[in-house]
């Protein structure tokens, strides 16, 4: 676990102005020029006019130069310098794990708040230390979990109504990757991934169960890491058992980078009928399986704005972290939930959650 600095002994390079004033935009530091950002981050922020994109950092060179022509925009090796030179309003930070803590502590001590990509962090005992860290500096730390903004999943919940007494749920999350893909890069070095199909891959799957149906009370899980010989350290499949007494629920979910597809399924069983996410699609199934409606929703620039809308509001509005407000509290259960899945493989046994 990472040990923090003493609060009161550490240097402030910059303090946020967190007002902003009619007709004038905020200004965001992008921290970590992966896919994601590049894809959704960036894009969703040039979209609006009330923000403004003044510093990108990364440690790559090439891809630095290449987005710092293309957008106009400075472009530095690290935070601290950026800090300095551009004082950020907010920032937008996507980096490989290990390099998460240190980078969010400069951010939380100079008082920027902070949209980070998931997952929240390497560990549970890692995600307290930065809860710890951002409320003392009353400052806002948001996890990006783009299924919570999505119009798929908020049909999905509404659906559930209709469903009587659920008792089972089944969620599989499949990719389709190539061996250099699995052995190359930062996520291939469990020192700076933390985990591949629980921790890195499983983020979004497990935040799903935990938005629709809070925490388990019990974890038992099983995790492969044969696909590619003895020695690799990085789980390459994750199964898992979560049951949720008080509902009596079941739910099963599998995580595999070992497919002939991409492909991510939800199926949710009740008395009266089921739901299937298939997809971008969601159906509605009576009984005796027959089809009573079903949605399609085909873009994810929607989840994107919605998201980093509701980071705005919080963080420039609403002012500094709130650890009783509930997206925040299941992101930190998402924390405990994987701890618990390492924790319930190593053991080959249940892992008790409450």
């Amino acid at each position: 676990m990472n040990k923090l600095l003493p609060l009161e002994k550490t240097p402030v390079l910059h303090s946020a102005n967190k007002v902003v004033d009619e007709g004038n935009y905020s200004k965001v530091m992008i921290v970590g020029l992966g896919v994601q950002t590049r894809k959704d981050h960036i894009p969703s922020i040039l979209r609006r006019k009330d923000l403004s994109i003044v510093a990108l950092v990364d440690q790559d060179q090439n891809i630095l130069k290449e987005y710092g022509n293309k957008l106009g925009i400075k472009t530095f090796n690290d935070v601290d310098a950026a800090l300095v030179e551009t004082s950020p309003d907010v920032a937008v930070v996507s980096l490989p794990h290990d390099q998460y803590f240190s980078v969010l502590k400069t951010l939380a001590m100079n008082k920027i708040p902070t949209l980070k990509e998931k997952p929240f962090a390497m560990t549970y005992d890692d995600a307290s230390e930065l809860i710890k860290l951002y409320k003392f500096h009353d400052t806002y730390l948001q996890i990006c979990v783009q299924r919570r903004f999505s119009k798929l999943y908020e049909t999905t919940k509404d659906l559930l109504a209709t469903l009587g007494h659920i008792y089972s749920v089944n969620v599989e999350y499949s990719l389709n990757l190539k061996e250099e893909d699995m052995v190359s890069g930062w996520r291939a070095d469990r020192k700076i991934s933390g985990g591949g199909a629980a921790l890195d891959m499983g983020y979004h799957s497990i935040d799903l169960l935990t938005y629709i149906f809070g925490s388990p009370d019990k974890v038992y899980a099983q995790l492969s890491y044969n696909s590619l010989g003895i020695g690799y350290s990085i789980e390459d499949t994750m199964k898992a058992l979560m049951t949720y007494s008080d509902r009596s629920i079941n739910a099963n979910i599998i995580v595999t980078k070992i497919s002939n597809h991409k492909s991510e399924t939800v199926k949710i069983f009740g008395s009266e009928g089921f739901v299937v996410v298939d997809g971008r699609t969601v159906s509605l199934y009576d009984k005796n399986s027959d089809e009573i409606e079903s949605h399609s929703f085909n873009s994810k620039q929607h989840e994107v704005d919605s998201q980093l809308d509701y980071f705005l509001s919080k963080s420039l509005k609403d002012g500094g972290l709130d650890t009783k407000d509930q997206n925040f509290i299941d992101q930190l259960n998402n924390m405990r939930i994987i701890d618990a899945i390492y924790a319930s493989h190593a053991a080959d046994k249940i892992v008790k959650l409450r």
